[in-house]
């Protein structure tokens, strides 16, 4: 008789301290994106190690804006529409569309079946005249050889973006995943390193990427930037000089993962401690005889688990 077990992504995500941060926000009654999220995204560059952090509502907007912001007309180095990006077959479904509604060919590159990420060799066998953008999918706290990657790409005049979602605390020759490329992405949703139940940030290191990710987030205003020269002079709160969405949190989700920002280094050592238990305790087994395999680590790099498939 076979038995099934449901188990949820998460246990009591949420401490008291987290809710109280969110109900303090509510109880203000200024609910929208305001100095909480400010906050919040100042403290985020700084531990990752980013120049600049913006908000999203979710790790699928991130991603949506990293790519629109890599094309965009005020970018200097941007792609356009027929060029070619490659992208890990083993993916998220908005890792890939964003890619795909921005008009690029995508071509998918097989995984390591040992680490479940694409190999810095394959990168190189697949990178032609073509490639204008690599969104380099850091798959259940994972890694390729990012820092080849991205002097690959340095080198070609390649977009790197990194969707660093699955792997937030993560690195790479003690560097975080997400601060190697042009644009870096995260997700704070519930089976996530830190929650805010929803939520994401994208990350970059100059102020023109910025400050187009920044406008493309609302609505393509200039609010709260530094103006241009023929914007000088004018209210810019109300000069929209660039296509727009609407992919703003609010401060409650903001205020809840400031919270859980705190807490973050004692996430990453349960989930490598309950790691360590499941595969000690399956390994010590009677029945045991080598039936899985483990998620192997690429050389150079310190995880962040996500989970722990058995392949």
């Amino acid at each position: 008789m076979k038995h099934f077990y449901n188990y949820p992504l998460l246990n009591e995500a949420f401490s008291k301290q987290d809710l109280n941060a969110g109900i303090k926000v509510i109880q203000s009654k200024k609910l929208t994106m305001s100095k909480k999220t400010k906050e919040f995204e100042v403290k985020f560059a700084k531990l990752v190690g980013a120049k600049y952090a913006l908000m999203v509502n979710s790790g699928s907007s991130a991603n949506l804006l990293a790519t629109y912001a890599s094309c965009n007309p005020y970018r200097k180095n941007r792609f356009k529409i027929g060029e070619e990006a490659l992208i890990p077959a083993l993916c998220w479904s908005t890792s890939l569309w964003p890619l795909v509604q921005t008009g690029l060919k995508i071509k998918f590159l097989d995984i390591d079946k040992e680490t479940l990420n694409v190999k810095i060799e394959t990168y190189l066998k697949n990178i032609s005249k073509k490639t204008k953008v690599i969104m380099a999918v850091h798959v259940l706290g994972g890694s390729t050889n990012i820092k080849k990657l991205k002097e690959i790409c340095r080198k070609k005049n390649i977009i790197l973006i990194e969707d660093t979602c699955e792997s937030l605390g993560s690195k790479y020759l003690n560097k975080n995943l997400g601060t190697f490329g042009d644009f870096g992405t995260y997700s704070f949703y519930y089976s996530h390193q830190i929650t805010s139940g929803e939520g994401g940030m994208v990350v970059c290191n100059n102020y023109e990427d910025y400050s187009i990710l920044h406008s493309l987030r609302s609505h393509g205003w200039t609010r709260d930037l530094k103006l241009k020269e023929k914007f000088k002079n004018k209210d810019n709160r109300f000069i929209f000089y660039n296509m727009g969405f609407n992919l703003r949190p609010t401060d409650i989700t903001a205020a809840i993962g400031l919270s859980q920002l705190k807490k973050i280094k004692v996430f990453e050592n349960i989930r490598t401690e309950n790691r360590k238990k499941i595969i000690n305790s399956l390994k010590s087994s009677n029945l045991w005889n080598n039936q899985y395999r483990f998620q192997g680590i690429e050389k150079h790099s310190k995880p962040s688990w996500f989970g722990l498939p058995l392949i």
